[in-house]
């Protein structure tokens, strides 16, 4: 007995032992109950959450019509076209819940454990802006049981049961963040790459999203401009306010691009198109003009440019989607031996780009703002928020304050590209803005809005609400329409819209669904594996 008295004392000893340098030495770089910790997990959530939002806003930026790419028969191009196939449509569904969606729960589970209240909101705001980007963007996807692991075939939700749910989501991560945290919780400074830990920016970045998601709803009897105008009350007022993502260039000579923009990384290929050039010069039906025209300062920053050899500069010509040139072009081209070697050289790509002949480097680009390496991410900002205002005090018959939102919303988005408050106020002031309230169209505040969303899943949404520049029975109507230039491509996918009044509604359901989960897909919309699904309305484009 005393034997095994000693030996069950040392075997308490031994585990004793044990659990002590198991407590020790856990190992930071492995999950479990404390590890990663709230500040840990937040940055990674949102830059996937990035990656997802910002490469949806490359794609709509091809079916919007602000891009053209040179030619190849890939996704890209078939995006010009409208046509989003199963492929084409994966990134941004992948980004979303294999990297990020699925990590919302921990993130907020985590900063629950230790009071940290403002990562729980922000974790929460998150969610709510990546389901709602994406329902508008597919129309349906799995949320009620999107993060059950029993369930490997998850049912699909109607964008408009997950409006309800992301609605919610914002009035509880508005909660949150107007908590005091727990003493020893993580200051949201330390995990925040978005807005650096100001609580403030997060709160009005969940009243911007209330206010655009609500603006959506403008084609149904429920819409409800006086909630729109109270949630922008509260949401980004100024550039510093706004939800801006900025990438990293890490060296002028770094080859990696793991940090940089996605924008950079997603046009390679792109070109500017004919109507975004049209838009910017001021070179369409109805645009403002007069004895006091100004040069948009922007042009150069967005519309490439090309340094000649006597020293000059030419701009980028557009390509045009209605001309036979997108069929089988524009071509890729090169500088060899000091000379482009191919005419279509008139198209200058998106990114940045240099060329050397005999020891003399020539600017082959300047590239647009928005493809910068080390450039900026606009998911929502203040001038947004503005064109909202424009958009729907014009709507209430308020020309005097639409005029002066549609005015803030175009200064708003030039301080936010840099460009010098004196050129900004020059060309306010000038004939290439509308100055007479009694003037000012919708088409004027949207185009102006269409612009400062480049590249962005909202200018899409605005297309689908404007139905486009079409009359009340779809046809394409330059008179009547809001989007004046903006028709169908020659090279259309005919497949997939067949007739005149046919116009892109939402993206091709991914590959994964249609392959391994296409009962619950076929159950939620029963066209879903059609062509032409991809010109069904979605819940609020339907009048």
């Amino acid at each position: 007995m005393k034997r095994i008295s000693l030996l069950a004392i040392f075997t308490m000893l031994l585990f004793a032992s044990c659990n002590k340098w198991l407590d020790v030495n856990d190992n930071p770089n492995s999950a479990n109950t404390k590890v990663p910790t709230p500040e840990q997990r937040l940055p990674p959530l949102i830059a996937q959450f990035v990656d997802s939002y910002e490469s949806a806003g490359t794609r709509a930026a091809f079916v919007g019509q602000q891009l053209a790419v040179t030619y190849a028969v890939n996704n890209n191009w078939n995006l010009t076209r409208w046509y989003s196939n199963t492929s084409s449509a994966n990134w941004p569904w992948q980004a979303w819940y294999v990297n990020s969606a699925v990590n919302v729960a921990p993130t907020i589970e985590a900063a629950e454990k230790v009071g940290a209240y403002h990562y729980m909101g922000a974790a929460k705001i998150i969610k709510a802006f990546g389901f709602a980007a994406l329902a508008d963007f597919y129309g349906m996807m799995p949320y009620d049981e999107f993060d059950d692991p029993s369930t490997i075939t998850p049912k699909f939700d109607d964008a408009e049961h997950i409006y309800t749910q992301i609605f919610a989501l914002l009035d509880e991560a508005i909660a949150d963040l107007s908590k005091p945290q727990e003493e020893g919780a993580p200051t949201l400074q330390k995990g925040d790459i978005l807005m650096n830990g100001n609580v403030d920016n997060w709160i009005k970045l969940a009243y911007g999203l209330k206010a655009r998601h609500l603006n959506h709803l403008s084609k149904l009897p429920s819409y409800d401009p006086q909630a729109v105008l109270a949630a922008l009350a509260l949401a980004p007022q100024t550039e510093s306010q706004s939800a801006i993502m900025q990438y990293v260039d890490e060296t002028a000579t770094t080859t990696s691009n793991s940090k940089a923009s996605l924008q950079f990384q997603n046009n390679s290929t792109s070109r500017v198109t004919k109507l975004y050039v049209d838009y910017i010069t001021n070179n369409y039906t109805g645009a403002p003009t007069g004895s006091n025209d100004m040069e948009d300062p922007r042009k150069p920053l967005l519309i490439p440019r090309s340094e000649e050899p006597d020293g000059s500069w030419r701009y980028s010509k557009g390509v045009d989607m209605q001309s036979e040139l997108p069929k089988t072009g524009p071509a890729a081209f090169s500088y060899v031996n000091g000379k482009f070697n191919h005419a279509d050289s008139i198209y200058l790509p998106l990114r940045e780009t240099k060329g050397t002949y005999n020891g003399v480097e020539r600017v082959i680009s300047t590239g647009s703002w928005y493809v910068k390496k080390g450039g900026k991410g606009l998911l929502l900002t203040n001038a947004e928020m503005r064109f909202i205002e424009a958009e729907i005090k014009f709507k209430l018959n308020d020309p005097a304050g639409a005029l002066a939102a549609y005015k803030e919303g175009i200064r708003a988005h030039m301080n936010i590209l840099g460009v010098p408050a004196s050129e900004s106020s020059a060309y306010l002031a000038s004939t290439s803005v509308v100055q007479d309230p009694s003037a000012l169209t919708l088409s004027h505040i949207m185009i102006q809005k269409y612009i400062a969303l480049s590249f962005s899943p909202e200018q899409w949404a605005d297309l689908r609400r404007m139905d486009f520049c079409t009359d009340a029975g779809g046809n394409y109507n330059e008179a009547q329409g809001v989007y004046k230039g903006f028709n169908r491509p020659s090279h259309v996918y005919v497949e997939a819209y067949p007739s005149s009044t046919d116009w892109p509604r939402r993206f091709a359901v991914p590959s994964y669904e249609i392959n391994y989960n296409l009962e619950e897909v076929l159950k939620a919309n029963p066209e879903a594996d059609k062509p032409t699904y991809l010109n069904k309305p979605i819940w609020w484009d339907r009048r």
